[in-house]
């Protein structure tokens, strides 16, 4: 942990500022640290988003532990200082609150238990070149590394691509829960870049 810590101190002193701290919360492991992180935010221009764990692709890791809903973690917070919506609002998943007087922001991004697949705009690039319109499904991924390596003009890419963004609405609702719960669900977070 304590390079861990070495290492946001030594991000912050060569300029990232303000700093985000993404934070995935699991029961056993780093729940207990909550209200360390989120005091984090107290003097600092700092975002910590906290994120419920997704067991997508290895539904038995953390099976006896699971994840904790970002309503218990708001409650935590808000029981220890208070908390009110926050003053920077993203374009992404998370719901921004701020602890009164804050300088930073707090997130949660409850893929979970709070579904967001309405108003979610966010697509997905992998290391390997896929690019997936939802996360928590594998339903119209396109390949773009072959097409670009094959010379697919950049016209019909773009066409792809267009076509892609057009079904993602109804992608996100598509199996869902098909991500989080099927032994059929080909890559883990790690491998999607997650």
């Amino acid at each position: 942990m304590a390079k861990v810590w070495a290492g946001i101190q030594a991000a912050y002193q060569v300029g990232f500022d303000p700093l985000k701290l993404n934070v995935v919360v699991i029961p056993g492991v780093n729940d207990q640290e909550v209200l360390d992180l989120a005091a984090l935010t107290l003097d600092r221009q700092w975002h910590v988003r906290f994120i419920e764990f997704m067991p997508i692709g290895n539904a038995d890791l953390f099976a006896d532990r699971g994840w904790v809903a970002s309503s218990e973690l708001r409650a935590r917070i808000c029981q220890h200082w208070g908390l009110e919506a926050g003053y920077v609002q993203g374009n992404g998943p998370a719901d921004v609150f701020q602890i009164p007087g804050a300088q930073g922001t707090l997130g949660f991004i409850s893929q979970m238990s709070e579904c967001f697949c309405d108003r979610c705009n966010r697509m997905r690039l992998s290391a390997d070149g896929w690019l997936r319109p939802c996360l928590l499904n594998e339903t119209g991924q396109l390949d773009l590394r072959t097409l670009l390596r094959s010379g697919q003009p950049m016209a019909q890419l773009r066409q792809q691509v267009q076509a892609l963004l057009h079904l993602k609405p109804e992608i996100n609702y598509q199996e869902r829960q098909s991500g989080a719960r099927e032994q059929g669900y080909s890559r883990t977070m790690s491998q999607i870049g997650g």
